[in-house]
Parts: structure tokens; C-alpha cells; sequence
């Protein structure tokens, strides 16, 4: 019997572990690039541990880009995903302008700002950090060291929290997760049973209109994502990255997790660090967490400033009621 072709399967690609560009970081790290690793999304993604005193992005002087791009600093405590962990430092515009931090935060750099270094003053706990270049190619510019500037950059500096807003940005149900502290809890508020125990959103228009809108997740629970509807479609590109939640072993993931892809809602299964990498207008879900031993997290990057994500299919649709 001939075997059906798996159309979508170039859509789901394991995460690289590799050293990144020279002199960004001092160990290897996840690294991937949209136009050679990710079907030419426009989009680079770093994702680095971060467990002691340290130099990076870059080793040393300053950096710029020809594109937009977060720096983002999020927790590995799952009883506390608004505690860092330690304090950090990044210099702006110039390398007397340090400005410092100790609790999740986002660094947005626009295009053409000097940047760099980050340096990890303490580190109590473990914490991430992962970048999002918004091209499908990372490109550099080293930076005269004795550049100087009078402009406060503190505004590019965002607390990392679940947006909050009078609408429900993710048109998604989430906001119903959303507690005080600024943290959604979405499998305990029902919006689906295998949906993440703590969530934190941010969306362009929080982000100084840059074009894009992103995740940090901690995940540690059995079933579907999602109990309002089946699979949707958006405009804009979107990745999904499934990564681990241990610092000293980046391949210590133990959960299987499928999502569906295309029209006839093949499914694709993943269980090491992986991306789903999702083309504009692709139909995509249910996500079904069939089971998981440790937890994992999770970033969820749409190149637009919202998430337009309509349902395309309900759930009474899919089970043909």
C-alpha cells in the first residue's frame, strides 16, 4: 500500500545546539535562523541558560542591527515566573549608559541602537534568555567602544508580564486566566487542560509597535490546549518552540506532544526541543500534550503586533456534531 505524503512534515524541525555567531556568546546555546533553519521565517531565535556570573550579546564592546529585536530575560521558577533569579545589567546607546534589572524583563532594541553588553551581575537560580531577531538572517555591527550618548534608553526596558488590556489581545480566551500579579494561569481557569500551569504575553503595541508578539510558558500537564475551538489560521508568520526546563542538560525533555497541520489535520508528533514553524495562513491546531513526565516551556512568537488568530474550525465541527 503506498504511504500517504506527510506534506507539512518540513514544518517541524529539531532545535539546533550550537555556538552562535562569534564572540555573542561565551557556550553553545539554541540557535536557529529563519532562512536556513526555519522555512524562511523571518525571524533568528537564541535561546541561552543562564547559570552563573557572565558576558554575552556581545562578549565585549557594543553591537548594532539593520533589524528590530528583544532581548528577553524570563524565570525558570515554576513556583514564581516573575522571579528572575539574579540581577542583569545592559548598556544602551552607549557604554556609560548601564541600566540594570533583577525581576523578568524585555529589552526592546530598535534597529541601529548600540547595544551591549549584557552582564550577569548575580545569579541565585537559573534563569533564560532567548532573543528574537526580527529577520531571517542575524547580521552585526560592531560598534565604536567610545560612542557616547545623552538619550535615556530606560523606555526600551518592559516589565515581562501577561499584557494586560480592556480586549483580549490573543483573542484566545486567556484573559480569563489573568490574575493581578500580571501571570495567566490558563489549565487552571479552564481554558484547556494541557494549556500552561503559568504564562506571560507581550504584544507589539507594548513593545514599542515593533511587529511582533510573543510567549514564555512553563507546561507540565496531560491533554488539549485549547477547549473553544479545534484549529485556526492568522495572516502573519508564527513559531513555536518547545523547549526544556533544566539548565545543565538542554536535551532533558520528557513529554510527547502533537499538534495538527494543513486542512486535513495531519498530526506531527514532537518529543525532544523542537519548532513548529507556521507559514501565514497554514490551519493549525489542536496541541495534545499525550503525556509528560517533566515539565517544559514554551515560546510562542507571531511576527505582528497582535495575534490574530480566528478559530477555522470548532470544536462541533471537527467532531462532526
Amino acid at each position: 500500500m503506498r504511504m500517504k505524503v506527510r506534506e507539512y512534515r518540513k514544518y517541524v524541525k529539531p532545535l539546533a545546539w550550537r555556538d552562535g555567531p562569534q564572540d555573542l556568546y561565551p557556550g553553545k546555546l539554541h540557535w536557529m535562523e529563519g532562512g536556513t533553519d526555519m522555512e524562511g521565517i523571518s525571524l533568528c531565535f537564541a535561546f541561552y541558560y543562564v547559570n552563573e556570573r557572565q558576558t554575552f550579546h556581545p562578549m565585549e564592546g557594543m553591537i548594532s542591527h539593520p533589524y528590530d529585536e528583544v532581548l528577553v530575560f524570563a524565570s525558570l521558577d515554576r513556583a514564581n515566573i516573575r522571579n528572575l533569579g539574579g540581577s542583569v545589567s545592559i548598556a544602551l546607546g552607549s557604554e556609560d549608559k548601564v541600566y540594570e534589572f533583577d525581576k523578568p524583563t524585555v529589552v526592546c532594541i530598535p534597529r541601529g541602537l548600540p547595544h551591549g553588553p549584557v552582564r550577569v551581575l548575580s545569579c541565585e537560580k537559573p534563569f533564560v534568555h532567548y532573543a528574537l531577531s526580527l529577520t531571517g538572517t542575524y547580521a552585526e555591527e560592531r560598534v565604536d567602544q567610545d560612542r557616547r550618548s545623552d538619550t535615556d534608553y530606560a523606555y526600551l526596558l518592559k516589565d515581562f508580564v501577561f499584557a494586560t488590556s480592556d480586549e483580549d489581545k490573543s483573542e484566545m480566551g486567556y484573559a480569563m486566566a489573568l490574575g493581578p500579579d500580571g501571570v495567566a494561569h490558563p489549565a487552571d481557569a479552564g481554558v484547556g487542560p494541557g494549556n500552561a500551569d503559568s504564562l506571560l504575553w507581550m504584544f507589539g503595541s507594548d513593545l514599542e509597535n515593533f511587529e511582533v508578539n510573543f510567549t514564555w510558558g512553563h507546561y507540565s500537564r496531560c491533554g488539549k490546549w485549547h477547549r473553544s475551538g479545534e484549529a485556526q489560521t492568522h495572516p502573519e508568520e508564527e513559531a513555536i518552540f518547545f523547549v526544556g526546563l533544566n539548565p545543565d542538560d538542554p536535551f532533558d525533555f520528557e513529554a510527547e506532544i502533537e499538534q495538527a497541520l494543513g486542512p486535513d489535520g495531519e498530526r506531527y508528533v514532537i518529543g525532544s526541543p523542537s519548532v513548529y514553524c507556521i507559514p501565514p495562513n497554514l490551519q493549525h491546531l489542536p496541541v495534545v500534550v499525550r503525556w509528560v513526565d517533566k515539565p517544559y516551556g514554551l515560546v510562542v512568537v507571531g511576527l505582528a503586533r497582535d495575534h490574530a488568530s480566528e478559530w477555522s474550525m470548532s470544536v462541533e465541527e471537527a467532531l462532526h456534531i
